[in-house]
């Protein structure tokens, strides 16, 4: 299975992050089956913390999530800036699912996400935190 399918989302029960198959109950609920254990039982979530994976990695081989916060460091022109990782490309020039949106200013390609895989952006990439854990990365500075 390619790890683009997968989410991740906080637990009701205990608040700990949980990576597997979402589904929603017609309740109106949402689970999470894990990837591991038991193929029987899914995990109530928090549908306010629910995040897709974008199936890239970061530097550290850590796969990127839809609301991670990522601090990107562009080895051509030496621009540092931070960014999260939003679902859709309304601002974008291509359209491939996944976008950054700039928490700091510099002269970046909003695209560069796309090109992560291929080894060909010359930007670093790094997860330092998620908007729902870190919000106060969001702010200003490097």
């Amino acid at each position: 299975m390619k790890d683009r399918f997968l989410f991740k989302a906080k637990r009701i029960d205990n608040g700990e992050w949980i990576i597997g198959f979402l589904t929603f109950h017609k309740t109106g609920k949402a689970f999470i089956k894990p990837i591991f254990g038991d193929a029987r039982s899914s995990e109530e979530v928090d549908p306010s913390t629910i995040c897709q994976c974008t199936g890239l990695k970061d530097k550290n081989g850590n796969l990127i999530w839809e609301n991670d916060i990522l601090f990107l460091k562009d080895e051509i022109n030496g621009c540092k800036w931070k960014a999260v990782v939003e679902f859709g490309n309304p601002t974008g020039e291509y359209n491939w699912g996944w976008q950054l949106v700039q928490v700091t200013e510099c002269e970046a390609n909003k695209d560069i996400l796309l090109w992560i895989e291929t080894g060909t952006s010359y930007v670093d990439v790094k997860i330092i935190g998620n908007t729902i854990d870190n919000p106060e990365l969001l702010e200003g500075g490097e």
